[in-house]
């Protein structure tokens, strides 16, 4: 049997029915033999089955779990912690996969390490989404080509390595291995602090000024817009990262203003055109 009809031949469940469980679904119809929703909210349950994301929704997990050889576990990052602490309490039969696609590692890939060995456990993270969340936003063409990073642990069998790969590559992602600590020092770069330093540029001007701004305010709070439910525990539980990353780029604001209070042009026009070099050099990197 080849990797994809091991994974046709797999029952998925998917906890959490917001943006990116509804995009995982829509996106993996067709490559497994069952999708099945789990959300505490009815309406997402009813608008994912009227639209065919899945073929069978409950707002019960344990309702869902005897029949269920994947389960993705697609919430808020201190939520999942909570529901995947409880796993044990809601299956204690054969092996299940259990993979999560929140936006940090570390003390998911802890609470996942606490699981009994029935429970086959790997981490993962598709690296897209929106400033909107819920499942009425959710778009399978916004997982295409997007990086979906991968965390295996010690005790990640081989099959769940296969599976986890399998459907990143189902639903048009690139698949990117890393490991937990990495992971949550490199997202504090390039999305948590970037993240709350559009919250404090936002907090820092004016109301009325918008109406002078061009693109620039707008792209620069762009993230600011990101739900609270979100980002709140997703920089708190990365939130020593996070913080350091602050901190170094507190120390570049300082930079940028000492040269200006001293009239150094030329000391700043060679920052500014290393930066410009830099950010495409960054781009181009991304695009590959």
């Amino acid at each position: 049997m080849s990797e994809s009809d091991f994974l046709r031949d797999q029952n998925l469940a998917i906890l959490g029915l917001g943006l990116i469980g509804g995009s995982i679904a829509m996106g993996l119809r067709g490559h497994v033999r069952g999708i099945f929703g789990v959300d505490n909210d009815p309406l997402s349950c009813q608008i994912a089955l009227g639209k065919g994301y899945v073929d069978a929704t409950s707002e019960d997990l344990r309702e869902i779990l005897p029949q269920t050889d994947i389960l993705i576990v697609a919430t808020p990052v201190s939520t999942a912690i909570e529901l995947i602490t409880a796993l044990p309490g809601l299956h204690n039969g054969g092996k299940l996969m259990v993979m999560d696609v929140t936006s940090t590692k570390v003390q998911i890939m802890q609470a996942m390490e606490s699981l009994p060995s029935n429970f086959d456990i790997i981490g993962g993270h598709p690296l897209c989404g929106k400033e909107k969340l819920g499942i009425c936003n959710a778009e399978k063409e916004m997982l295409y080509g997007a990086t979906f990073t991968l965390t295996p642990t010690e005790r990640t069998s081989e099959r769940a390595k296969s599976l986890a790969l399998e459907l990143v590559n189902a639903i048009g992602a690139r698949p990117y291995w890393i490991e937990a600590e990495l992971h949550d020092r490199t997202l504090a770069a390039t999305s948590h602090a970037p993240h709350l330093l559009a919250v404090a540029l936002t907090h820092a001007t004016e109301k009325e000024y918008a109406k002078l701004s061009g693109g620039g305010l707008s792209s620069a709070t762009r993230l600011s817009s990101t739900p609270t439910s979100m980002m709140l525990s997703m920089v708190m539980t990365n939130a020593e990262n996070t913080i350091a990353k602050l901190r170094e780029t507190q120390v570049e604001i300082e930079r940028i203003i000492a040269l200006m209070e001293a009239g150094d042009e030329e000391s700043f026009e060679k920052l500014l055109d290393e930066s410009c070099a830099k950010r495409e050099e960054m781009m181009h990197m991304a695009r590959i």
